[in-house]
Order: C-alpha cells, then sequence, then structure tokens
C-alpha cells in the first residue's frame, strides 16, 4: 500500500481480498464516473456496486447528510476536530479518498466519510464520493464502526452510541447491562460505564467548551460528573461565567486549554479561592489559583536586586 498523506484516510476494515488487492487499494483506484464493486460490509457473500461522483463543494450541505448509525456527533464538528486532513484538503480542492454513501433518491447519506465532508464544507473543496443503492442499515451499523479506526470517537461519543445500543438490548427483553455492552463492543464494561456516564451526565453544551470532544477523557468527565453530583446550579453558573475567563484567548496548546476548562468548570465555592504552592523557600513564594490559574509571584525585597529586578522586566515583557 502506499504511503499515506494527511488528506488520506482510508482504512481496510474488512480486510477483504478483491482481485488480488485490498479494499483499500480498491477504491484508491476509483476515478471520477468509474464504477465498482466490493464485498458488502456486513456480509462479504454480497456484491456492493459503487459509482465515483464528485459533489461540488457548494451542493455537499443540501444534497448530503450523515446516515444516523454514525457515531460522531456532527455538531461538534469544526476546525480543530479535522484539522490533520484540513490542510491538504484545502490545497488539492478534494478529497484525496473516496467517502462511501448510501443513495436515497436524490440525497446521499454518508456511511463512511464525515469528517472528508466537513473538512471539504470548510475548505469550500468539492467532496469525492463512491455511492450505491445496494447499502443496508447492516453495513451502515459495520461502516460506523470501522470507521472509528483512524480517528476514535469521543467518550461522550461512545457514550452516546453505547446508550443506544442499551436500549435496544432493553427493547429485545434483555437488561441492557455494561456487561452486556461490553459484549457486543468487544471492551471491558467498565470503559463502557464511563462512556454512558459521561453521555448521560455532561450535557453537549459543556462538552461544545472543549477544543473538540476528544479532549474530554474519562479522568476529566469524573471531575465535571462529581462537580455536576456536588453542587449542579454551581457548575451552571461556571459555564454560564466561562465565556468571560482571559484563558480563552491565551496563547497555549489545546490540551492546555481543556485541563484548564476542566479545572475553572469543577473549582467553585469554597474551592474557588484556593491556591496551589509551585515554589515556596525563604524568599519566593510562586503560588497558582485554582480556579482561574492565574499565577501570583512574591519576592522578598531583600533579594530583589536592581540587576535581577531588570531581568525579571525583561522575562515578564515577553508574556503578552
Amino acid at each position: 500500500m502506499a504511503k499515506k498523506r494527511k488528506n488520506d484516510t482510508r482504512l481496510d476494515p474488512f480486510a477483504t481480498a478483491v482481485e488480488g488487492s485490498s479494499l483499500d487499494d480498491l477504491l484508491d483506484q476509483a476515478k471520477i464516473g468509474d464504477v465498482i464493486t466490493m464485498p458488502a460490509p456486513s456480509d462479504p457473500l454480497r456484491t456492493i456496486t459503487l459509482t465515483c461522483q464528485v459533489i461540488k463543494s457548494a451542493d455537499i450541505e443540501t444534497t448530503t447528510q450523515v446516515y444516523g448509525q454514525n457515531r460522531r456527533e456532527q455538531s461538534l464538528l469544526n476546525e480543530k476536530s479535522v484539522a490533520d486532513i484540513l490542510p491538504a484538503i484545502k490545497h488539492d480542492k478534494r478529497n484525496l479518498h473516496p467517502a462511501l454513501c448510501w443513495q436515497k433518491g436524490a440525497q446521499q447519506w454518508v456511511l463512511s466519510g464525515s469528517r472528508r465532508r466537513k473538512a471539504c464544507m470548510l475548505a469550500q473543496a468539492d467532496y469525492v464520493v463512491l455511492t450505491s443503492a445496494d447499502f443496508n442499515d447492516d453495513d451502515a451499523k459495520a461502516l460506523a464502526i470501522s470507521s472509528d479506526q483512524y480517528i476514535a470517537p469521543s467518550l461522550w461519543e461512545l457514550g452516546k452510541a453505547y446508550n443506544t445500543t442499551k436500549h435496544n438490548l432493553v427493547n429485545q427483553g434483555l437488561k441492557g447491562s455494561y456487561r452486556e455492552i461490553a459484549a457486543i463492543e468487544g471492551i471491558s464494561h467498565t470503559a463502557v460505564a464511563d462512556a454512558i456516564k459521561a453521555f448521560e451526565f455532561i450535557p453537549k453544551s459543556v462538552l461544545s467548551l472543549y477544543p473538540t470532544p476528544n479532549h474530554l477523557g474519562r479522568e476529566a468527565a469524573k471531575k465535571l460528573i462529581n462537580a455536576i453530583k456536588d453542587n449542579k446550579s454551581a457548575f451552571e453558573q461556571q459555564v454560564c461565567h466561562f465565556s468571560q475567563q482571559s484563558f480563552i484567548n491565551d496563547e497555549q496548546s489545546d490540551e492546555k486549554r481543556a485541563i484548564l476548562t476542566t479545572q475553572f468548570l469543577t473549582t467553585f465555592g469554597d474551592k474557588a479561592n484556593r491556591t496551589e504552592a509551585l515554589l515556596e523557600n525563604k524568599f519566593i513564594k510562586l503560588q497558582r489559583n485554582i480556579k482561574s490559574g492565574d499565577i501570583t509571584i512574591k519576592i522578598n525585597n531583600k533579594v530583589l536586586t536592581d540587576k535581577r529586578l531588570e531581568q525579571l522586566k525583561k522575562l515578564l515583557a515577553g508574556y503578552n
């Protein structure tokens, strides 16, 4: 298989040999107008016939929709969520590897490639798809799961999917327990529990405060859930005041911003004015406010010579 570029989100979810080639290689060779066949995602004995088409940038939003089995919360996709493929798609004016769509009348339902769809919309690029009317619901589910291999959905998004599985099991007369879901998903029941709790307790509006949904991991989610359980009203006040916080506009990594976001949302009441000592000795005290993240430096005048003061001023002058 050729070396992958950033604008190349190909997967080989079925590892099925087709004419001596992998599924990925087959899809890679598709050109606009080509008609090709592939094994059905849910049944290798059934054949899907696909046509390679290009959807113009201006038509993507009106002619395509993301199928409901897809585990990504589409309303949370943004430039940061597709940052790994967006620059190359902007350069190429299209997605390199076609998305897979289920054609229903005039509408194209995206089964695999929702991130490519969003990136094409942001880049005002054309959206290349392989489309067929031969797909079914089982194929859509298989593709939704296999697509997770490239960039995994967030804890919250997985919780939403597992919650759907839970209700399906209950409708079948089963308990819908974490262990039953875990057996279907092939993961631990604790991972299922953490994901479902994140989805049930943390509002989507709170998730949107993070750079991307994937920046809210299991430990951060547990802190948010505990804060909500502790004092839901105070937590909601923190959410309301979030947009006023200075750290939002500071130049920093997304990881740092996510840490500060969790810190702010979970620090209220008696905790709000707490500080942690970062450095403390006879002459210097360096503290950080747990709620705001602001740093306070106290230096004993006995050691603060003119030369040291000048050095300190030069150092701090760069923080703007």
